[in-house]
């Protein structure tokens, strides 16, 4: 197996990441609407996109090929701070550090990287340690009053390490649900 990607592969890493990032984004303005479910959109959204992630990892097994969906990720949820590009980078590299011998496919790899690269979706968490007031102002002129006092109530500053532990717990859930799936249906379909 060639290491090194080639124009398929890069094709290939650019349409999943535009899956991938429009799944992510979605799901983000979705639980977004109450303060409940947006601090759970780690957990829920690393679900929904471990079988979108094990599958673009067997259809692109090359180096580089996690860590370009990283940093397109880490873009696309920097619109307010740079937090979530370093977080991106940070795990787009441990990802691909897991994943370094892609000849030996494991499942187990799989669940490691991917819990590791759904931290993520942290990175806008982030705010609220280092912008907490431009966070609280921003989320007041878009939900309103009532949600950013429901939201300031449910996050002491300890929250991002809950934050964090639910990415890697939905992580662990999403690589699970998406090995059965590559298993069960990607590789019968001949998709991977």
């Amino acid at each position: 197996m060639k290491k090194k990607m080639n124009t398929k592969d890069y094709i290939f890493a650019g349409a999943f990441a535009a899956i991938y990032i429009v799944i992510l984004v979605a799901t983000g303005m979705l639980f977004g609407l109450n303060p409940v479910t947006f601090l759970l959109t780690p957990l829920i959204a690393g679900i929904i996109l471990g079988p979108v992630f094990i599958l673009y990892i067997s259809k692109v097994p090359k180096r580089g090929a996690v860590f370009i969906l990283a940093i397109l990720s880490g873009l696309t949820l920097s619109s307010t701070t740079i937090a979530p590009l370093f977080i991106a980078i940070i795990a787009g590299i441990l990802a691909e550090v897991v994943l370094n011998d892609r000849s030996k496919y494991t499942k187990l790899k799989n669940i490691v990287a991917y819990s590791i690269f759904n931290i993520i979706v942290v990175g806008p968490f982030t705010m609220l340690l280092f912008a907490r007031d431009q966070f609280m102002k921003s989320s007041e002129y878009y939900y309103g009053k009532d949600y950013v006092e429901q939201f300031s109530a449910l996050t002491p500053n300890w929250i991002i390490l809950v934050i964090v532990a639910l990415a890697i717990i939905g992580g662990i859930i999403g690589a699970i649900i998406g090995n059965k799936l590559n298993k069960k249906h990607f590789v019968k379909a001949g998709i991977v």
